[in-house]
């Protein structure tokens, strides 16, 4: 099969480009990933200048000083289907781990003495002093009419209304 004869953009017809997704510490791990296309990831300036991109479902492997890179093609979200659909697609996945990765159960260990020195900072009388200015902020915030204006102007922050348009007034 010709790269690109029976791939995820033409086997899901002429769809637009999908956006990049960047997940960072998937399932609370420690790592990072980009996905998406291959242009999308170059664009990023992650991939190193000559990289030979692997074809089908190979990957290759990398170390750039404390970090482990793997770079490999991945099922696109929107695409279902069995893997000869995607296998030579245009849709990747850029994984990066610490290359002295902590032992888990430590890190677990670590993770909770964070969490509860934490919980003792909220629950001290100087947490609770933060907690209750940040609450004031956010009090004035909804009272400030100039901020109130430019939140409207946000189109992610309003979103179109769903249903039906209201009828226009003769």
């Amino acid at each position: 099969m010709a790269d690109g004869q029976d791939s995820a953009q033409s086997a899901h017809g002429s769809q637009v480009e999908r956006e990049m997704k960047i997940n960072l510490r998937p399932y609370d791990w420690p790592r990072w990933e980009f996905e998406g296309s291959r242009a999308q990831i170059e664009a990023e300036g992650v991939i190193p200048a000559g990289t030979q991109w692997p074809v089908g479902c190979a990957d290759i492997n990398w170390v750039a000083g404390p970090l482990q890179f793997q770079l490999r093609r991945t099922r696109p979200d929107w695409l279902k289907g069995p893997m000869r659909l995607w296998v030579n697609g245009d849709w990747w996945i850029l994984v990066c781990t610490p290359v002295n990765q902590p032992d888990p159960f430590q890190q677990r260990v670590t993770d909770a003495r964070a969490a509860l020195a934490r919980e003792i900072y909220e629950q001290s009388p100087e947490g609770r002093r933060a907690w209750n200015e940040n609450y004031s902020r956010w009090e004035a915030t909804k009272r400030d009419g100039d901020f109130l204006k430019f939140k409207r102007l946000i189109p992610a922050l309003n979103p179109p209304r769903r249903g039906r348009t209201a009828k226009a007034q003769h």
